[in-house]
């Protein structure tokens, strides 16, 4: 999957688990609290059936999941 797919993919998924939210690739996700702790959780299960990826809790880092692009930017680090 190429960077611009992996990247509308987590935009889906992101607006999945925040509907109605406005969200583009730098969209603040933890600072404008567009996720909080119980959607960051259904985010990462979300992601991980997407993306066939097992992401540990020791993973499940802010600086991951900051922006759709560091979430993106995470998953390439894990292979995609």
């Amino acid at each position: 999957m190429d960077d611009d797919s992996v990247l509308r993919t987590v935009l889906a998924t992101v607006r999945e688990v925040a509907p109605g939210a406005e969200v583009h690739e730098n969209t603040q996700l933890i600072a404008h609290r567009i996720i909080d702790s119980l959607s960051l959780l259904s985010l990462v299960a979300l992601l991980e059936k997407e993306f066939s990826v097992t992401i540990r809790d020791s993973e499940i880092l802010p600086t991951h999941f900051e922006t759709p692009l560091a979430i993106r930017t995470f998953l390439k680090s894990k292979g995609h």
